[in-house]
């Protein structure tokens, strides 16, 4: 499927599910992906993207195969009605273009790729990259992947942020969770950019500074309810929208201490398979279940 133009866009970091052997489970990857699939805000499909390869997929346990092979499960899931989207997080201009040849050779149409740690090289490797990657790239600005909900020091200058953005071959941006820099960067993207906010909990603030989507690990969970907010942010109905977001943001308080495998412990709860985390990573606390239960009900989810 080609890449989607109407915005919003909801962006879906999935999840990795394991089976018991701690295996890759490719059939809950299909039925997973068959029940996001069936999302939908008020008739409209509620996820226009599927991301492999990404903090909420457990990246750092899987190995550059394992992601080429899961994202081709989704991509012979999905069709042709959904667009594919493989992760890219390397600081290496030659193992960047191998990787994202790679996921395009299975099926991907667009790659995500994380901006680098070290500011002195984040323009030169883009000027490399961006010309010759064979499909169009999302920015990603997470310089602590591993620390969900919290912004880490920022990679660039919002200049040089905007700079790659203006580059042709950039489909667009996704910011980091210092919402006052990001707001700056929203000055340097140019019209007709996406530019995405990365938490489920900043989804209103992220249309206060000009955000049109989102990718985000609580799309696992509930992406119609991201596809309404957005759209009600981006129209203005702030009113109309903060009982939803306050939902998204008490859960979102509950599992996120835990990482992914506290998105697994909600989608557990949702019906969802091969929700446990790779070992060693620990399963989300038993004692806390309840409350995140009761989180999910009270917002009509469980």
């Amino acid at each position: 499927m080609p890449i989607p133009e109407i915005d919003p866009i909801v962006n879906l970091p999935m999840i990795t599910p394991f089976d018991d052997q701690d295996r890759i489970d490719h059939d809950a990857i299909t039925r997973n992906v068959e029940k996001w699939m069936s999302a939908a805000d008020e008739g409209t499909p509620a996820v226009g993207i599927f991301l492999v390869g990404s903090a909420s997929g457990e990246e750092w346990f899987l190995n550059e195969n394992d992601k080429l092979e899961i994202l081709s499960t989704v991509k012979q899931t999905v069709g042709n009605d959904r667009c594919v989207m493989g992760g890219i997080d390397c600081p290496s201009v030659t193992e960047t273009l191998k990787r994202a040849e790679a996921f395009v050779e299975r099926g991907a149409e667009i790659v995500r790729i994380r901006i680098p740690r070290y500011e002195p090289v984040v323009l030169d490797y883009f000027q490399q990259v961006v010309p010759r990657c064979p499909v169009p790239i999302l920015l990603m600005h997470q310089t602590n992947p591993e620390r969900f909900g919290f912004a880490g020091t920022p990679a660039a200058t919002p200049e040089v942020v905007g700079e790659v953005c203006s580059m042709d071959g950039v489909f667009g941006y996704t910011t980091d969770h210092d919402v006052r820099y990001e707001w700056r960067v929203g000055q340097q993207i140019p019209t007709g950019k996406r530019f995405w906010i990365c938490n489920g909990s900043l989804i209103l603030n992220g249309t206060l500074i000009g955000c049109n989507g989102t990718t985000t690990a609580f799309s696992n969970i509930w992406p119609a309810a991201l596809h309404r907010l957005l759209r009600l942010g981006m129209a203005g109905e702030y009113r109309e929208a903060q009982e939803l977001q306050t939902h998204i943001q008490k859960i979102d308080a509950i599992m996120l201490p835990y990482q992914a495998a506290g998105v697994k412990a909600a989608m557990n709860l949702l019906g969802f398979e091969g929700t446990h985390p790779r070992k060693p990573i620990r399963p989300f606390p038993e004692e806390k279940i309840p409350e995140l239960e009761t989180a999910l009900r009270n917002a009509g989810l469980a």
